[in-house]
C-alpha cells in the first residue's frame, strides 16, 4: 500500500506534527508493506527525530499561513502544489490530508486528477472556519463533497463540522470520529534533564502556541488571583513566542500582577524537557477558548501527554478538551472564564489526593488510548476508499 500524505510539520512542537509522526508509525506497525510519501510545507518546523529515514519526503506545499496569503499569491500556490501533488499521487494507492484548508484541498485536487481516493484528517479550526468565510467557503465545500471520508479527531470537531454542512442542504458528510491518541509507555521513566528550574519548585504548566484560542489569558489571571495564597507555587508556560499583541496580553497580566519572578515562558522545548515538565507538575492547565477568529481547540493532544505521565489535567468546556478529559475521571472541565478556572484550579490545587487520583486514572485511561487502536480504524478507512475506487 503506497499512500502520500500532506501535512505542514512533522514535528514534535505542534499537534499536527505530533499526530502525523505517530498515526504514520502506527500504520506502519499494522501494515508492513506500506510505502509512505510525505509532501511537508515550507517554512516547517524542525521534523522529529522519531521520523525514519526510509519515508519519502519532499518540501513540496505552501506554508502554513496558505489561507491567508493575498488572491494572487493564493491561487499561484494552490497550482504549484495541485501540479506537485498529483506528480506525487501517481505513484500512490490514495492520498491523506493530515493538514486541514486549503492543503486539503491541495490534495483532493491533486488525487482527483492521479485517480486515487482521498481523504481528509479534521483537527479543528481550519476544517471549520473555511465554511464559514465567504472567500474560501466554495472551495471547501467542494473539497468536502469529495473526500472518501474525513477523519475527525473529536467529536466536539465533527459536531461543529456537520453543522455547518448541513447548512448547505447536501447529503451529510462521511465522518469517522477517531479520537487522538498517545503512546503512554514514551512517558514512563525520569528524562536526562539538566538546568531545569523546575525541579526545585512546586508549579503548574501551560503547554501551547501563545495564541487566543490556548486561552492562556485565563490560566494566567486565574493563577495569578490564587498566588497570593501559594506564595511557594510557579507557572510555566511552554509555547512558541510569536511576540504579537496576545503575547504582550498575557504578559501584562502577569507583570500587573507583580508576580514576574514566578511566571516562568520557555518558548518551545525539546521532547525531554517537555516530558520531565509534565512528569513535575502539579497541575497541567490547559484553557482553551473560541477566539475572536473563530478559532478553537479541536482535541488537545497534549492532555493525553499529561495523563499519560500521571499529572491532573485542567480543561475548558466548549472545546475538543471534553473529548480529551474524562471530566472528574482524568481531570476537570470547567466554563471558559477566570472564575470557573480559578475555582478549578483552587479545587485542584488544595487537595493533594484529589490530584494523586485523577492522575492515576489518567495514567490508565492513556494506557487504553494507544496510537495502534486509532491507526487501525484509520487503515480500514482507506481499505474501504480503495475498494470503493476499484468498485
Amino acid at each position: 500500500m503506497r499512500v502520500l500524505y500532506l501535512t505542514d510539520s512533522l514535528s514534535d512542537l505542534d499537534g499536527v506534527g505530533r499526530y502525523a509522526v505517530r498515526l504514520v508509525s502506527a500504520l506502519e506497525q499494522l501494515e508492513p508493506d506500506l510505502e509512505v510519501r510525505v509532501l511537508l510545507a515550507r517554512k516547517h518546523r524542525p521534523t522529529s527525530a522519531a521520523v525514519p529515514s526510509r519515508w519519502r519526503i519532499e518540501v513540496a506545499l505552501p506554508p502554513d499561513y496558505f489561507f491567508y496569503m493575498s488572491p494572487p499569491r493564493f491561487w499561484a500556490s494552490l497550482l504549484l502544489a495541485v501540479c506537485r501533488t498529483w506528480r506525487a499521487a501517481r505513484g500512490c494507492d490514495l492520498v491523506h490530508a493530515v493538514k486541514d484548508h486549503p492543503h486539503s484541498l491541495v490534495a483532493a485536487l491533486g488525487a482527483l486528477l492521479a485517480g486515487v481516493p482521498c481523504l481528509a484528517t479534521a483537527h479543528g479550526t481550519y476544517s471549520v472556519l473555511p465554511l464559514r468565510t465567504q472567500r474560501h467557503v466554495r472551495l471547501a465545500r467542494w473539497a468536502y463533497a469529495r473526500f472518501a471520508a474525513v477523519i475527525s479527531v473529536s467529536r466536539f470537531t465533527a459536531v461543529r463540522l456537520q453543522e455547518l454542512w448541513s447548512a448547505t442542504g447536501r447529503p451529510p458528510l462521511t465522518i469517522e470520529v477517531v479520537p487522538n491518541a498517545v503512546d503512554a509507555g514514551h512517558y514512563v521513566g525520569l528524562r536526562p534533564v539538566r538546568d531545569a528550574p523546575w525541579r526545585d519548585v512546586r508549579f503548574t504548566l501551560s503547554i501551547g502556541e501563545l495564541k487566543e484560542r490556548k486561552g492562556h489569558h485565563l490560566a494566567l489571571s486565574a493563577w495569578c488571583r490564587l498566588a497570593p495564597r501559594w506564595p511557594e507555587l510557579h507557572h510555566f508556560v511552554v509555547g512558541n513566542k510569536s511576540g504579537d499583541a496576545y503575547e504582550l496580553h498575557i504578559a501584562s497580566i502577569v507583570r500587573s500582577a507583580g508576580l514576574e519572578q514566578r511566571v516562568h515562558f520557555l518558548g518551545n522545548v525539546d521532547e525531554d524537557r517537555k516530558i520531565d515538565l509534565l512528569q513535575h507538575a502539579e497541575v497541567f492547565v490547559h484553557t482553551p477558548v473560541t477566539a475572536a477568529d473563530g478559532g478553537f481547540e479541536g482535541f488537545g493532544l497534549v492532555y493525553l501527554e499529561a495523563s499519560a505521565c500521571g499529572t491532573a489535567c485542567l480543561g475548558t468546556l466548549g472545546c475538543g478538551a471534553e473529548d480529551a478529559i474524562v471530566d472528574g475521571v482524568t481531570g476537570l472541565l470547567v466554563e471558559p472564564t477566570t472564575a470557573a478556572v480559578e475555582a478549578g484550579l483552587q479545587q485542584l490545587l488544595s487537595d493533594g489526593e484529589l490530584r494523586a487520583r485523577l492522575g492515576q486514572a489518567g495514567r490508565e485511561h492513556a494506557q487504553r488510548s494507544p496510537w495502534s487502536d486509532n491507526a487501525r480504524r484509520v487503515l480500514a478507512l482507506y481499505r474501504r476508499a480503495m475498494e470503493g475506487r476499484r468498485t
